[in-house]
């Protein structure tokens, strides 16, 4: 926290002063700097770039809002690029290595696991049913899983590469069931909402 503080502190003299259209690149220079020194002093990096940027977020909030924008768009540059790795990762020869049990698996953690966390975790929401069951079905966004699932490839614990299969599996057949039914559900939801509003 100490050396984003510091940056920051000395990007307001007039010294080290950054110009108006490079602000945006300031607090993602921060962050790059941070996990740099984390990774060489065998420290967590993810620790480091999530407290740098609560440090730059409370202590100059006008770098975060003209990091906003730009953190966006960087975001999805960088999912798409993991999403591109990951892929190039899997082949079809995962479905035959896990075998049919691995298969259920897979289909039970899409359909059962993660809807019924879903209903849990929303109990006593204001959402009506309809919107319940289509936060269920989509739920939170996978790309987390991704990187999760390198980092166990990765890991060298025991049955790491089974247990990759196995997130690969689930995540390919998400990506297939949820790109399939967007546009249904999406109508679905739509017509309740003008249901509910007659």
């Amino acid at each position: 926290m100490l050396v984003p503080l510091l940056i920051c502190r000395l990007e307001q003299s007039h010294f080290f002063g950054v110009a108006k259209p490079y602000e945006p690149l300031l607090a993602f220079a921060i962050g790059l700097f941070v996990v740099s020194l984390a990774a060489a002093t065998h420290g967590n990096i993810y620790l480091a770039a999530f407290a740098a940027g609560i440090t730059i977020a409370s202590t100059r909030p006008d770098l975060r809002d003209e990091f906003h924008q730009f953190g966006e768009l960087l975001a999805e540059l960088f999912k798409l690029g993991a999403t591109l790795v990951f892929g190039a990762m899997i082949s079809l020869s995962y479905f035959y290595g896990i075998g049919a049990g691995g298969c259920v698996f897979a289909v039970l953690a899409l359909v059962l696991a993660r809807p019924a966390a879903l209903f849990i975790a929303l109990w006593g929401s204001r959402l009506d049913w309809r919107e319940r069951v289509t936060a269920a079905w989509f739920g939170p966004k996978g790309f987390a899983s991704m990187i999760y699932g390198i980092l166990v490839l990765h890991a060298g614990i025991p049955d790491a590469e089974h247990i990759f299969h196995l997130i690969a599996i689930v995540i390919a057949i998400s990506m297939i069931a949820h790109s399939s039914t967007d546009v249904l559900i999406a109508h679905w939801f739509s017509i309740g909402q003008q249901a509910r509003r007659q």
